[in-house]
């Protein structure tokens, strides 16, 4: 699963089984209640990677979204007690960018686009981290 941390909402994408494809992305809004729905997510999709991804600024340092997303890390990964759920971060740059471009490109309006364009971003990230995962693992996909 990869999250896409954003201060109003909060896009997230789970892959298959086989950890190849990145499967169908949603958005929730940020706030109270949001880590006990990823968590809960985790359990009845039995996710066993959480990918969070990070923003870097313009330095390639990490700001203010890079902390909020770390918190947002520390806050399920507290709710897990077990260990079942591995918690990750994962350069998001650009990803946010990407998922304007395929939104405009596909001709959905300004005011659908700010609805799904975080959720996009985090299949994009997921897709990602699959791909860079499963290569570095030596897996041939395809």
């Amino acid at each position: 699963m990869s999250i896409d941390y954003g201060l109003k909402r909060i896009g997230y994408s789970i892959s298959d089984r086989t950890a190849i494809i990145a499967g169908e992305s949603k958005t929730i809004p940020s706030g109270s209640g949001a880590v006990s729905f990823i968590y809960r997510l985790c359990l009845e999709e039995e996710v066993t990677n959480v990918v969070i991804g990070l923003a870097f600024n313009s330095r390639g340092e990490e700001g203010e979204m890079c902390r909020e997303a770390r918190s947002f890390g520390a806050a399920l990964d507290s709710l897990i007690t077990d260990g079942s759920v591995r918690i990750e971060y994962f350069d998001e740059t650009l990803t946010t960018a990407a998922s304007h471009k395929v939104l405009i490109e596909a001709n959905i309006s300004r005011k659908k686009r700010k609805d799904i364009v975080d959720g996009l971003a985090a299949k994009i990230l997921l897709q990602k981290y699959l791909d860079d995962f499963n290569m570095k693992a030596g897996r041939r996909i395809g």
